[in-house]
């Protein structure tokens, strides 16, 4: 992909204390949303003084669903509701952007996960630290106890930790601390992506294109819960088919060059031609073994759909949730 990190000045640092916007995009989520208020309710800070904090909760769900939580919990900290009748991820997490108004930070977390109580101190240091653009935190999975054990063992919902400080490759809004004038320089989150996810995919994408930096936070800790109704055969793939579709629609909206498609076509056959091989021996090596190489598949299976121009659409319906295609 062409770069412009050329022509990117860098964004001065903020002065004094940070003012800081939590933002969360929910969908028909009630009891998670209460879990994740309660978890930024708990929010402490050690390394960092504490920073001028609003929670910005935007409600997709025409209902109003949301709406009585955020009345109903207790915050230190101003919470703004606020409706987005526009159905799609995209448009939830743009209107948190304008709600954020004069914030020098947008702190993402979905709704259905939690913090640990450094996770905002963490990412604030880091970035103070490190002078970055962007920080990105681990997201752990906190699976419950009727998941099966093959399920943790194939390490399907595990993502990459990296050291404080270190490049990060890929980034989400899941775990994430933004410049909010990284906006202004590179405009909002794709609408395109309304259905699809990965509009965060192909913002950090372009992040990434522009030069500015995004860098790993080992310690902004944010917990994921994984209940049965994830944590089986028919999530993992629908997780990898969405993964591989939606990165290859990210890429072909920043890059129309044939040898960018002919480079994925290759490796959307790779992954499936690689499931497929290792089949029989995964057969004999237990049901992680196998889920992966069915993953591999179907992974590559989402890469070639989204070459010939099909868009799956998670969110039509609640739910989702990605990881980055390699």
């Amino acid at each position: 992909m062409q770069t412009v990190a050329q022509t990117v000045q860098a964004i001065p640092p903020t002065p004094g204390r940070s003012r800081v916007a939590i933002c969360v995009a929910t969908f028909l989520r009630p009891y998670m949303l209460a879990e994740l208020l309660i978890g930024i309710s708990r929010l402490r800070f050690r390394k960092m003084p504490t920073p001028d904090l609003v929670v910005v909760v935007v409600d997709n769900d025409p209902a109003r669903s949301a709406e009585e939580i955020c009345s109903a919990v207790s915050l230190p900290w101003p919470l703004k509701y606020a409706p987005e009748p526009r159905r799609g991820i995209a448009q939830a997490r743009n209107r948190s952007i304008r709600e954020a108004e004069d914030a020098d930070f947008i702190a993402f977390i979905d709704d259905d996960e939690y913090p640990s109580t450094v996770w905002l101190d963490e990412l604030l240091w880091t970035q103070t630290t490190f002078v970055a653009d962007v920080v990105c935190g681990p997201v752990l999975p906190d699976f419950d106890d009727d998941v099966p054990n093959w399920v943790r063992a194939g390490k399907f919902f595990d993502r990459a930790i990296q050291d404080s400080g270190r490049a990060a490759d890929s980034c989400y809004t899941g775990n994430a601390l933004i410049r909010r004038a990284l906006f202004d320089r590179l405009s909002l989150f794709d609408e395109r992506f309304a259905l699809t996810g990965g509009e965060d995919t192909q913002f950090f994408l372009r992040v990434r294109q522009s030069g500015f930096t995004i860098v790993s936070s080992r310690h902004a800790v944010v917990h994921e819960p994984v209940p049965r109704s994830r944590g089986n055969l028919r999530w993992v793939l629908q997780r990898a088919y969405q993964s591989g579709n939606s990165w290859v629609l990210c890429e072909k909206s920043l890059d129309r060059r044939m040898s960018t498609r002919l480079l994925r076509l290759a490796k959307g056959c790779g992954w499936m031609a690689q499931g497929v091989l290792t089949i029989p021996v995964s057969a004999f090596r237990g049901r992680a073994a196998f889920a992966r190489s069915l993953r591999n598949i179907v992974l590559g299976a989402g890469m070639l759909a989204g070459l010939a121009g099909q868009s799956y659409e998670p969110y039509q319906s609640a739910g989702g949730g990605f990881a980055k295609a390699q």
